[in-house]
């Protein structure tokens, strides 16, 4: 279970927010035991109607994670709900693991060698 402040919007759709409450509970556990300093995640969940290739997009998943003066965001446009999610969760795993990695490069670093870089 996920210590994380996790806000869950549900716009144009019959679903209270409470039916996908558990899957990102999970999802967004999942990114924790990675990256230990989010502060707080809010997922927005949309029904849209868009045809984009051929098949009709059903779904929009916006994630924002705050971590300690940073924002990360990531939309995903699927069919269906949990692809969407997928999606978007990759996008914010990438972009904390891009932040994480710049955070570590500069770890123990000396501050003229900071300056030099």
């Amino acid at each position: 279970m996920s210590n994380i402040p996790i806000n869950v919007t549900v716009r144009h759709l019959e679903e209270p927010a409470s039916k996908f409450q558990p899957v990102i509970q999970s999802e967004i556990g999942k990114l924790e035991s990675i990256f230990h300093n989010i502060t707080d995640v809010s997922v927005v969940i949309e029904g849209i109607s868009k045809i984009v290739s051929g098949a009709e997009l059903k779904r929009k998943v916006d994630i924002t994670a705050n971590i300690k003066g940073s924002v990360f965001a990531a939309t995903a446009e699927e069919e269906n709900f949990g692809k969407a999610l997928d999606t978007a969760i990759a996008k914010i795993r990438a972009q904390l693991s891009k932040h994480q990695g710049k955070a570590n490069e500069y770890k123990g670093a000396s501050a003229a060698e900071v300056a030099v870089k």
